[in-house]
C-alpha cells in the first residue's frame, strides 16, 4: 500500500516538473516572436498549449484517485492537496503564456516602440528565471530558494511600473499608440508569471513545514540576492 501511494507521488511529481518544463518552452516563443515579428512563433504556443490543459486534467484525477484509494494523512495529505495547488498555478503560467502569443500575433503590424520592446524583453528573462526558480524550488524541496523568489520577483514588479511610465510618453504618437497600449497587458501577464512562481515557493514552503507562510522579500535574503544575483544553478 505504502509503495503503491509513494509511486503516485513520483509519478504526481515528475508529470509537474514536466508541466513545468513545457510552459518554460511555451514563455521562449512569445518572447521569439516580441522580439523577430515572428507569428508563426505565436501560433506554435497556442496550439501547443492543449498539451499543458491535457496534462492539468490527468493530474488533476490523478490526486482524486490518489485521495480516494490512499486516504493519506498529515505530511502525505499536505503534500497532495499542495501539489493540486502548484498543478493549477502551472495550468495558469501556461495560459499566460497563449495570452501574450495572441497579442504578439495580432498587433504584428502596429509599428512597435523600441523602448517598450526592450522593456517587456527584459521582463521576459525575469520572468523565464523566476518560472525556472520556481519548478527548482519544488523538485528540490528547497526552503531556502523557496525564501528568495519575492526577491527575484522584484525587477518584475519595477519594470512593469516602468512599461506604464514609457507607454505614456508613447500616447503622443498615434502611430505607435495601439501597438503600446497593447503592451500594458503582456506586461502585465508577465508580471502575473512571478506571481505564480512565489505562489509555487509558498506551497513548496507548506509542502516542508506545515507551515502557511505568505512570502515576502527580507533584508537578510535582499542583500544576498543583490549582491551575487543568486539564481539557481
Amino acid at each position: 500500500m505504502r509503495t503503491t501511494f509513494e509511486q503516485r507521488l513520483e509519478g504526481l511529481e515528475a508529470k509537474l516538473l514536466q508541466m513545468g518544463q513545457l510552459v518554460q518552452s511555451q514563455l521562449d516563443r512569445p518572447l521569439e516572436a516580441l522580439a523577430s515579428f515572428d507569428t508563426t512563433l505565436a501560433d506554435e504556443v497556442i496550439v501547443r498549449d492543449d498539451q499543458i490543459d491535457r496534462a492539468y486534467v490527468e493530474v488533476e484525477q490523478e490526486i482524486l484517485r490518489t485521495l480516494a484509494l490512499q486516504a493519506p494523512v498529515a505530511k502525505d495529505l499536505r503534500l497532495v492537496a499542495r501539489v493540486l495547488h502548484i498543478n493549477s498555478h502551472i495550468e495558469r503560467m501556461g495560459d499566460l503564456c497563449v495570452n501574450m502569443a495572441k497579442f504578439v500575433r495580432i498587433t504584428k503590424d502596429y509599428p512597435p516602440v523600441p523602448e517598450i520592446q526592450a522593456t517587456l524583453l527584459e521582463m521576459g528573462g525575469h520572468a523565464q528565471r523566476m518560472v525556472a526558480a520556481a519548478m527548482t524550488c519544488f523538485a528540490r524541496r528547497d526552503l531556502e530558494l523557496a525564501e528568495r523568489l519575492p526577491i527575484l520577483d522584484q525587477p518584475l514588479d519595477r519594470l512593469n511600473g516602468e512599461v506604464f511610465r514609457q507607454i505614456e510618453r508613447a500616447a503622443a504618437d498615434d502611430r505607435t499608440l495601439e501597438w503600446a497600449s497593447r503592451m500594458v497587458l503582456v506586461a502585465r501577464y508577465l508580471e502575473r508569471l512571478g506571481d505564480h512562481s512565489v505562489d509555487i515557493g509558498e506551497q513548496v514552503v507548506f509542502i516542508v513545514t506545515g507551515e502557511v507562510k505568505e512570502l515576502v522579500p527580507s533584508k537578510a535574503v535582499r542583500a544576498g540576492v543583490e549582491d551575487n544575483e543568486a539564481w539557481p544553478s
